[in-house]
């Protein structure tokens, strides 16, 4: 088991969480909880964890595993991306 680290991602609203969320799933991941979320994306060892603040529109994402072999750097950009997306949209 490999911790990548922590990062908060600020702006985060109930319907980008919502966007991000359905964004998971529909990439085949499984979510389970409510506020903490866990993420198991299915791909290559990586999970998540989730904690969303409302009041302060902070979302905490931890990668807490992942294979050996990929690299947190290459983590972090696609959840880069995806917070990225979901602001643009939102």
């Amino acid at each position: 088991m490999r911790n990548c680290g922590t990062r908060i991602f600020e702006n985060i609203t109930k319907s980008r969480i919502e966007a991000i969320l359905r964004g998971l799933i529909d990439h085949g991941s499984v979510v389970t909880g409510i506020n903490p979320w866990d993420v198991d994306t299915r791909n290559h060892g990586v999970r998540l964890r989730g904690d969303w603040i409302e009041e302060a529109s902070e979302l905490t994402i931890t990668i807490t595993n992942a294979d050996w072999y990929v690299p947190g750097k290459m983590i972090w950009e696609n959840i880069e991306s995806l917070i990225r997306l979901v602001q643009e949209d939102a």
